[in-house]
């Protein structure tokens, strides 16, 4: 097989270990223009204006590998690198892959461990410093993810026919305090699904009278008592969100 650089014409041989090489991107031995050999690729001698060889100890076969730096470069100014990651594109893709799924680990595990990090005074400082908590500081936290339901209880009411009560205990474990959270109940049937639901606000559940404006205090535990309406036999299961 044979080659013919499309810049000097010059025709070189080729083996099937050279053009499978760079997936067939060649160099000029003559005039150092790279190119695809496939492209110019001819089972026998190309007639025409071809030329051989020149005769020189340091020309042989097309040269398979890097431009020197600074020196060889292709007719459009792209060197030999360049060239290949041309022909190579997903190789760019799977670097701009990896540098996101770096970001991505690094913004999950900020998330993921975000309570102990403002503890921290170095990071607690620095995130008040660049602004991050102005919102806290403002005025209550608000997570609810932070609020965990310690014991729960449904039953009839001794006295008063038709009436479920419901007492529920909940803390803050949150470092700070926050709003106090909005109750959704809901009621499930034997397959689990919803035949009721009922959202109470802090003022329905908190006693008469009680500051909600300072918000639940850290550790804080909060017992609640909540009468509700009794849908039937058909409810046998309930389920607490906190909102």
């Amino acid at each position: 097989m044979f080659t013919r650089c499309p810049k000097c014409k010059t025709v070189h041989p080729l083996t099937a270990k050279v053009l499978s090489h760079s997936r067939g991107l060649v160099l000029c031995g003559q005039c150092g223009r790279a190119f695809s050999a496939l492209s110019f690729l001819f089972d026998e001698f190309p007639s025409g204006k071809a030329h051989a060889p020149a005769i020189d100890k340091k020309t042989g076969p097309p040269i398979i590998g890097r431009v020197s730096k600074g020196t060889k470069k292709t007719e459009e100014g792209i060197d030999e690198a360049a060239a290949q990651t041309r022909h190579n594109p997903h190789r760019l893709a799977w670097g701009l892959m990896s540098v996101l799924l770096v970001l991505v680990t690094i913004a999950n595990l900020g998330w993921t461990f975000r309570e102990p990090l403002k503890q921290n005074p170095t990071v607690n400082t620095w995130l008040k410093d660049n602004g991050w908590l102005e919102v806290e500081r403002e005025g209550l936290l608000k997570d609810v993810d932070r609020i965990q339901l310690i014991s729960r209880d449904m039953h009839s009411h001794p006295t008063r026919t038709g009436i479920l009560v419901l007492s529920l205990t909940f803390v803050n474990l949150a470092q700070r305090s926050q709003l106090f959270p909005i109750l959704e109940i809901t009621l499930l049937d034997g397959s689990n699904q919803p035949i009721a639901q009922r959202h109470f606000q802090p003022t329905d559940y908190l006693r008469s009278g009680a500051d909600t404006e300072s918000g639940l205090a850290a550790d804080v535990f909060l017992p609640v008592l909540l009468e509700l309406g009794d849908p039937g036999e058909q409810a046998v299961g309930f389920e607490i969100q906190f909102l």
